[in-house]
């Protein structure tokens, strides 16, 4: 977001190609030097920064001939990415997986957050941007509570749009196969010298899943958005709004009956970034954000509204970042149930200041100490604290260091849940973890690249079911889980020769989690989730002629102990032709080598996934 102003002082001189050249044309050392922003809230090279990040590129989002954003995400070997249903995910980094229990995440659009209130994670299939027009999506695997605040525990996934100077001309983009359809047209122009904006519309179908017997799981989903952009550059300040509304219907209940349900919402969100000429760069963002989710017998209603500041600036050998906000949630739990939320209406509220300061203590150590208070309407003050040390050598490598805190607040149904003699809102506290970091990051050559982190993470205060003493009922969310996670993190690229890359990412994880003592819980500590010990990524970028791509993807996931799905191995595949320079026709085959795979521990979802080719035209003028 701060490389907004360079980016239209770049696009406004000169049009831009709507197929543009990507990330990936880029040599192992230049993708060093891609600025990201998300680590510490200003402008760094990817060697730079003293964290566990991992960057998803508009060509490797491209080349994956993928449909959905959750499917972009499995690129990332810092993530854990398990498909539900036909519309459903469950995304986590470093453990706590399943649909509900992935609750340690936040996910940005453009600094918008999409972390759900209701049950504190993301609903994934409404909340899927236009594909071809993000420009990146910055994935960081550990706490960013610092920056952005609670429930940023285990990761934060930073998925930063094109500006409209970027997306000039006409852009088709249709699709077709055995489970997916996909269709989505872009138009981008200018107004005058100074500013430029796109619209745009998209739509998609996608088949039922499977049950476990073979049969259709009747889930099958789809929906329809449209939007609009506008960037404006005048002088020192540089203004961006963007809006959007969509519609998607879902076949998601657990009965198999086919019930449809439906999920309508959109939002507005202005940027407005003025350059000092000495003191730095200053950025006001606010948002309004609407969704409505209906299902039988319920319907849930948010309004979010948003506004944050921040100042970033340098002085001396201090590079600091400072700022607050405040967020505003309007929840609604309408239900014929038995069971409900008490109150059904309620305001949720999020403040917070924060400062980060970035020391130079000499040309090759770096000391970044950083804290954010925060005050929200469950559990009052909250502070999260991080403090990482870097030291870079002569040969450009990087090897860092951080302690950090970070909390997951209460979520509606944790403290409103209510079924009358049975089940009560009780005064369940935030989840806390600390986590110790320690990483390396280099270009041992010039067509070689590699990451290594590990982390050793204590939690405390996790989420049980309690009864009631004596009379055994009403039940009751309590913090009386604790424990320890560690494992370790590594990617790397290897450039074979200018026309073929390879890359590899490994992820383990080790978990030892229990009750304090003389606690007990119902739920036998479901709350930590279900997560595969390693998962393995391979994939091949293979340029076979000037006009013919290969993409070759393989992953290895462990089977999940706690509910005894297997292990697997899967592969997806894509042939890309590029025509002409304005026509590229792809054809993309995933999960290729199981008939029928289980991804999910989820007891009430366990649809399977097979095989599916997707065939695609890409058509810019």
């Amino acid at each position: 977001m701060m490389l907004l102003g360079a980016a239209a002082v770049c696009a406004l001189a000169g049009p831009a190609h709507a197929l543009d050249a990507d990330l990936s044309r880029l040599s192992l050392e230049e993708l060093a030097d891609v600025e990201i922003t998300s680590v510490s809230r200003r402008p760094q090279p990817v060697g730079e920064a003293a964290a566990a990040i991992y960057v998803i590129s508009a060509d490797d989002i491209r080349r994956s001939g993928v449909t959905s954003l959750p499917e972009v995400l499995r690129l990332a070997p810092n993530l854990q990415v398990q498909r539900v249903n036909a519309a459903d995910y469950a995304i986590s980094a470093r453990g706590f997986n399943g649909f509900e229990t992935s609750n340690k995440l936040q996910v940005l659009v453009n600094g918008r957050s999409i972390y759900s209130t209701l049950q504190a994670g993301v609903f994934w299939d409404v909340r899927t941007p236009m594909l071809e027009d993000i420009e990146r999506i910055e994935v960081i695997s550990g706490p960013g509570g610092t920056l952005y605040g609670a429930n940023s525990v285990n990761g934060v996934i930073n998925i930063i749009m094109r500006s409209s100077a970027d997306t000039q001309g006409t852009l088709v983009s249709a699709g077709a196969g055995n489970e997916d359809r996909t269709l989505a047209i872009r138009h981008g122009s200018r107004l005058g010298d100074t500013a430029t904006w796109r619209v745009y519309a998209s739509a998609f179908d996608r088949d039922d899943s499977f049950r476990e017997s073979g049969d259709d799981a009747t889930d099958s989903t789809s929906g329809v958005r449209g939007g609009a952009r506008g960037d404006w550059m005048l002088g020192a300040n540089t203004l961006a709004v963007t809006t959007e509304i969509f519609r998607n219907q879902m076949r998601t209940n657990e009965d198999f009956t086919g019930q449809k349900t439906h999920a309508d919402g959109g939002h507005v969100v202005g940027l407005w970034t003025h350059a000092f000429e000495r003191a730095g760069e200053l950025q006001v963002q606010a948002y309004y954000d609407k969704i409505e989710l209906v299902e039988p017998l319920l319907t849930e209603l948010n309004d979010t509204y948003d506004l944050h500041v921040q100042h970033a600036f340098t002085w001396g050998r201090h590079h600091v970042v400072w700022g607050g906000g405040y967020r505003n949630v309007a929840t609604e739990l309408r239900t014929l149930l038995p069971s409900g939320l008490d109150p059904a209406e309620r305001t949720v509220s999020l403040g917070n200041v924060f400062v980060q300061d970035q020391i130079d203590l000499a040309a090759t150590l770096r000391l970044t100490i950083g804290l954010k208070y925060e005050n929200n309407s469950f559990t009052g003050e909250e502070l999260l604290p991080n403090v990482r040390l870097a030291w870079s050598r002569a040969d450009g490598s990087l090897f860092w260091g951080a302690v950090s805190r970070a909390s997951r607040t209460p979520n509606r149904i944790e403290r409103d849940l209510t079924l009358p003699g049975f089940l009560e809102g009780g005064d369940f506290q935030s989840e806390v973890l600390t986590a110790y970091e320690i990483g390396y990051r280099a270009n041992p050559s010039p067509n070689t690249a590699i990451s290594i982190s590990g982390f050793y993470n204590e939690y405390d205060e996790l989420r049980t079911v309690q009864v009631t003493p004596v009379t055994f009922l009403p039940i009751s969310f309590a913090n009386d889980g604790r424990g320890t996670t560690h494992g370790i993190e590594a990617w790397g690229s290897w450039d074979v020769a200018p026309t073929w890359r390879l890359s590899a990412g490994v992820a383990t994880l080790e978990k030892d989690f229990e009750l304090e003592p003389g606690t007990s819980d119902l739920s036998d500590l479901a709350s930590v989730g279900d997560d595969p010990s390693y998962q393995v990524l391979l994939r091949s970028q293979a340029e076979l002629t000037d006009s013919l791509e290969l993409d070759v993807r393989l992953r290895a996931v462990d089977e999940l102990d706690r509910s005894g799905v297997e292990s697997y191995v899967e592969a997806d595949a894509r042939l890309g032709w590029q025509v002409t320079e304005q026509v590229e026709l792809a054809v993309t085959g995933q999960n290729l080598l199981d008939e029928h795979r289980l991804e999910t521990a989820d007891p009430a979802r366990r649809r399977a996934f097979g095989r599916s080719v997707f065939a695609n035209l890409r058509w810019s003028f």
